[in-house]
């Protein structure tokens, strides 16, 4: 009866239908968890009486995040691939890093500037600059569909942030700013990171948790560098002192983009 079960469950697993689901449902909850705590952590109150700080320790919150996704990543490889040997340049996993990296920073810090939903919208044109890019610079070819489906989120968004002028004197519309600028930048890093992976999957077979584990460890040691060089390291420590309730927000941010991913 025991083995019996067993293999119920695992021909269960097997079936695609069934693995498509749950991964749905995982990226799903546990990125829906990941917006709600981004713009907790970025946009919180963070007051003591009459003193009011805002959270600017983006590029912290991203070297503690590639911290958490790197042991995530080793702990899978560990689990599910053992002594599989990964051939994929070492150089290659630097210069993706690096956009990841600028992506991620981007991101969060515009979110000082623009709130949560504003940055989902712009974040949900990420495929624009990845075909854009995968067609000039890999050659690539995509099915009419995907351009389809790019279309209709395009569309989308537009409807989304369309706004007919009502005649109004007194106008505070946001205007585009500083934020929004962030956001391009994020997007188009965003589509150089696409592309390198794709390079990456195509030419050396990387397999995604060892795409996950390289592309984090590189990034924690040039953010390593970089909050220890601009000393911000060291005023997050001063202000997780001061809000430590920011210290259980951040590592389970981490953690639900580790899970996500």
């Amino acid at each position: 009866m025991v083995s019996g079960k067993g293999a119920v469950k695992g021909s269960l697993w097997q079936s695609e239908k069934v693995r498509f689901v749950v991964c749905f449902c995982g990226v799903f909850v546990c990125y829906f968890y990941y917006g709600i705590l981004q713009e907790t952590i970025t946009r919180g109150d963070y007051s003591q009486g009459e003193k009011k700080e805002k959270f600017r320790y983006a590029t912290t919150l991203v070297f503690i995040q590639c911290i958490i996704n790197s042991i995530f990543a080793r702990i899978l490889i560990q689990i599910f691939e053992g002594t599989r040997t990964d051939h994929t340049r070492s150089w290659l996993y630097g210069v993706c890093a690096l956009s990841y990296l600028g992506a991620m920073v981007s991101s969060n810090s515009a979110l000082q500037y623009v709130n949560y939903p504003t940055q989902v919208l712009g974040k949900s044109c990420k495929p624009i600059p990845v075909m854009i890019l995968g067609v000039t610079i890999l050659k690539k070819k995509y099915p009419m569909a995907k351009y389809l489906c790019v279309l209709l989120i395009v569309t989308g968004v537009a409807l989304f942030l369309y706004k007919p002028n009502k005649g109004s004197t007194t106008s505070d519309e946001h205007i585009f700013g500083f934020g929004e600028l962030l956001l391009l930048l994020s997007l188009t890093l965003d589509g150089l990171t696409g592309v390198a992976q794709d390079h990456m999957r195509g030419r050396f077979q990387t397999g995604a948790n060892q795409m996950m584990l390289n592309v984090n460890l590189w990034s924690t040691l040039v953010l390593g560098l970089a909050v220890l060089w601009t000393g911000e390291v060291w005023e997050f420590l001063s202000f997780a002192d001061r809000y430590p309730s920011v210290i259980y927000n951040i590592l389970l941010f981490g953690f639900t983009s580790a899970l996500g991913q």
